[in-house]
């Protein structure tokens, strides 16, 4: 069986100050690299196969604390099919202002809820595919787990589902297959 064990980023200063990044690169701030060390706690060492991330620099660093603390020696694959969702207009804006439109879809440029499902199950197949057998950490971001949790399991998950940074999600992978074990939890860190 595959395991992939999805992984938000951790804090960023606009995640702190209520700013949609969607695709901006913002970094970490120092309370995100703090909750990527706990994170890495849940993980023994190698227990990963691999670590994929979203080539944006949030992820990325999420990705590089987890591994550290892991002793993981491999390279860590950027895919640029996990990158943020596309917020279109609402990019680089208050989320309190937005958050309505982003809902109903009704903003310019906006990929849509239905494209990131699609482009998210795909990548991950894919990725579960490629790698039978193995245990993949996935490092992305809100509303790439959001996509991959509410196809998989469109009762419980959804859009308006909070994931908190560093939340982890386990999805398995067999018989062509994708499985939630475990969605969203993230009890590994104090706020």
């Amino acid at each position: 069986m595959t395991v992939l064990a999805l992984v938000r980023h951790g804090e960023t200063d606009w995640n702190k100050n209520g700013i949609i990044q969607g695709r901006y690169d913002i970094p970490l701030n120092e309370r995100g690299k703090k909750q990527a060390a706990a994170t890495a706690k849940n993980f023994s060492e190698d227990f990963f196969d691999l670590i994929v991330a979203s080539p944006l620099v949030r992820a990325v660093e999420t990705a590089e604390i987890i591994a550290e603390h892991i002793n993981y020696d491999g390279d860590i694959i950027t895919n640029k099919k996990l990158i943020e969702r596309d917020f279109g207009i609402a990019d680089g804006k208050p989320v309190d202002e937005f958050i309505d439109q982003v809902r109903s879809q009704e903003i310019e440029n906006l990929e849509l809820e239905g494209e990131i499902k699609e482009r998210v199950s795909a990548e991950l197949y894919e990725i579960a595919k490629e790698h039978i057998d193995k245990k993949i950490l996935v490092v992305c971001h809100s509303h790439v787990i959001k996509a991959a949790l509410s196809a998989i399991n469109p009762k419980t998950y959804n859009f308006k589902t909070k994931l908190n940074n560093c939340s982890i999600s386990l999805i398995n992978y067999k018989n062509d297959d994708l499985k939630i074990k475990r969605g969203n939890f993230n009890d590994h860190y104090y706020e």
